[in-house]
């Protein structure tokens, strides 16, 4: 499977406090352990550094996402992206346009969202993203 791996489920690893990363019991040990294909994009890239006040701990964490596939929005993802937000503000729907935008990635670039953020069931509902979160994908394996 390939799949776009959304802030919430890096932070839910590297976050941890009682427990490592390689703890079996997180979203991306799972992911990581099944070998499935993973994406990021800068936009995810920024939401995991920002806040990371050790230095080491940043260029740790930086160095090691250096190694999974990047994607790039493009001008029509942006476009696409505004589209989605205006349709689904039509329909009483509100959020933010960064998620919006890594939805239209995801949809764009064929990816299923790995994530544990609501807002992006919404998009989900309403659109042609393909989401998963940890329940469904332990349940799939």
């Amino acid at each position: 499977m390939n799949l776009l791996i959304d802030t919430s489920v890096w932070s839910e690893a590297f976050r941890r406090k009682n427990k490592s990363v390689n703890s079996e019991d997180t979203f991306l040990f799972q992911i990581i352990k099944n070998e499935e294909e993973i994406f990021l994009t800068g936009i995810i890239l920024q939401e995991i550094l920002t806040g990371i006040k050790n230095q080491k701990l940043f260029d740790d964490i930086n160095n090691h996402l250096r190694f999974f596939n990047y994607i790039n929005p493009t001008n029509k993802d942006h476009i696409l992206a505004a589209q989605l937000r205006n349709d689904l503000a039509k329909k009483g729907l509100t959020v933010a346009s960064i998620d919006v935008l890594i939805a239209q990635m995801a949809i764009s670039h064929n990816l299923t969202l790995a994530t544990y953020d609501s807002d992006f069931e919404k998009i989900a509902l309403n659109s042609k993203l393909k989401i998963i979160n940890f329940e469904k994908y332990y349940n799939k394996i």
